[in-house]
């Protein structure tokens, strides 16, 4: 009876010495503790170099733009987390530069850096299309930038409803829907923008995409478009054949009497 005893005593003491083993800081309730910033070992988990427990699980926040650095450090919509630190990512674009300041610059609207970064217009100018210039490009009638920023008609060819054209007239009435007006956006309305793509200011002056994501026909998207196909509305259409996008976005056939053929509504 007595073996029997001590045999029991004996089995409690090592339970006893194995939960004290179990868990490195006496009194723990789950928070911070000595031995463990985040908790892992006494939740079962141990992370590896570079990171740390967040949210429930091991991150590395050496390159996590949510947890950057530490658990609470989260990027800006235009930085990438290098090392630890937020940092400045413009995209990969000859329009976008970040001219040594905070924020990303569009080239092609920033009156303080247009066309390159320290480029400044003048107090009455805006810029527009990288160019210092009285007023903001007409896309339905600028033969320098007809439909968009840089496309330029050729010589005998004229601008009409956003299209280069050898007509020597335009007609009365667009065979496209008109080209939108550029934004007069900033602080003093000198900075003027195509909406339809540009990543910062993506559909209105306010709207910014995130660095990884394109702005198509004024929709921040994460859709990549190949061959013949553009944006419209931040999905990817073949303008020579969509019926609701022929020729450019938002041109829509009549869907009783009209097809799309090579970018045109043509009777049926």
């Amino acid at each position: 009876m007595k073996n029997r005893m001590w045999m029991v005593l004996g089995s409690l003491a090592a339970f006893a010495t194995f939960g004290a083993c179990g868990d490195d800081s006496a009194g723990d309730d789950g928070g911070r503790d000595v031995t463990d910033a985040r908790d892992v070992v006494d939740e079962g988990t141990t992370c590896g170099t570079g990171e740390l427990f967040c949210d429930g699980a091991c991150v590395n926040v050496q390159s996590r733009s949510d947890h950057c650095g530490d658990c609470d450090t989260v990027c800006a919509s235009n930085e990438l987390c290098r090392a630890g630190t937020c940092e400045l990512s413009c995209p990969i674009s000859p329009d976008y530069d970040d001219c040594g300041g905070t924020e990303c610059s569009s080239l092609q609207s920033d009156p303080e850096n247009c066309g390159a970064c320290g480029t400044a217009c003048g107090a009455t100018e805006v810029c527009s299309c990288g160019v210092c210039v009285d007023a903001c490009a007409d896309f339905n009638t600028d033969s320098e930038h007809c439909g968009v920023c840089g496309t330029a008609c050729v010589t005998g060819e004229q601008c009409c409803c956003g299209e280069c054209t050898a007509d020597a007239t335009c007609p009365e009435t667009c065979v496209l829907i008109p080209v939108p007006a550029q934004a007069e956006c900033g602080s003093d309305g000198r900075a003027c923008v195509d909406v339809r793509g540009d990543l910062y200011h993506c559909g209105d002056c306010e709207g910014v995409c995130d660095i990884t994501e394109a702005c198509g026909d004024g929709v921040c998207t994460t859709d990549i478009c190949t061959g013949a196909d553009v944006y419209c509305e931040g999905h990817c259409t073949n303008l020579l054949s969509s019926t609701q996008n022929c020729g450019r976005c938002g041109n829509a056939c009549n869907p009783s009497t009209e097809q799309c053929f090579d970018g045109r509504c043509i009777r049926l």
